[in-house]
């Protein structure tokens, strides 16, 4: 089984100074698992790798799409197998890095995402949800599946509506799926931090993308694509649009970036505490555990 190494937790710890210093220490090549690091142009609000960064190591899946198209876990997966399959064949470690939990589950596992396109049953759910919200959705689930509700979260719609789709189609329980087996032999390295402290960082961290001119890459992308984009949910570019359309001031609006970077960060320490058999380091307050992290690798990687 091919050996992968992958970096997850939220955002503001420090996953891509530790994805370069293990790149050029292990001969990895980093393959980006953020959503939207894949967006040309999309630099400042996604936090992407400088260009001092990339060239200290070669990066993946970086600035391969325009604004205005979309993606889809299903195409990272196909991309992200593909570039794992390269760096072997060049006798490199594949160091997988991003925030994107999903992702790196999805890839991990090679989890099944469903028929291409749209399934009839999976219409209707969605045109379900949404007429009658969130939550009529997943009682529905919860009367079908109770298993398989207690699992999902009310809040995560798509994998609910996905849970529907299977009862429909198979018959059978969701809950009662095969669970998937690993397709690659990963090691995950966690980073997380105080969450008190990852909060200041996060809030420091949005002032300094204002410094480093957010709202004008904010301003340069929604001109180019429109409010409509895949790209322009991502936060960090969403909030800003009611501001340009003249229905917010600046101050909400980074506030408002402020407090939804500070829930994303606590929905992927969730997610990958729950989902992923991660190795935690905290690299902020304990610099000094690098060292253990380095073992932790080298052993992974048979050096």
């Amino acid at each position: 089984m091919a050996k992968v190494l992958m970096i997850g937790g939220p955002t503001a710890v420090g996953k891509t100074a530790l994805a370069v210093h293990l790149a050029q220490k292990f001969n990895a090549v980093v393959i980006n698992a953020d959503a939207f690091q894949v967006y040309r142009g999309m630099d400042i609000g996604t936090a992407k790798p400088t260009a001092t960064e990339q060239k200290a190591a070669p990066h993946r899946l970086i600035d391969i799409l325009d604004p205005d198209a979309q993606f889809s876990v299903a195409e990272f997966m196909t991309l992200a197998t593909r570039e794992i399959a390269q760096a072997h064949a060049q006798g490199r470690l594949p160091l997988l890095v991003g925030g994107t939990g999903f992702y790196l589950n999805a890839l991990r596992l090679g989890l099944p995402l469903g028929v291409a396109g749209q399934t009839p049953a999976r219409a209707r759910w969605q045109d379900f949800g949404d007429a009658h919200g969130a939550a009529a959705l997943h009682a529905e689930l919860e009367r079908r599946d109770p298993a398989a509700a207690k699992a999902i979260p009310a809040g995560n719609s798509r994998r609910v509506i996905r849970a529907l789709e299977v009862i429909e189609n198979t018959g059978g329980l969701f809950s009662e799926q095969e669970p998937p087996e690993p397709q690659f032999d990963c090691l995950i390295i966690g980073l997380s931090t105080d969450r008190q402290l990852l909060y200041e960082r996060i809030n420091e961290r949005v002032d300094a993308m204002m410094s480093a001119g957010l709202l004008d890459e904010v301003r340069r992308i929604y001109a180019q694509v429109g409010p409509g984009a895949q790209s322009l949910a991502a936060i960090g570019y969403k909030e800003f649009i009611p501001y340009l359309q003249g229905k917010q001031t600046l101050a909400d609006a980074v506030e408002l970036v402020k407090r939804n970077s500070r829930r994303y960060a606590k929905r992927q320490l969730t997610y990958f505490h729950n989902q992923m058999p991660a190795n935690w380091f905290d690299l902020v307050q304990a610099p000094q555990s690098l060292a253990q992290v380095d073992q932790l690798v080298a052993q992974f990687a048979g050096e």
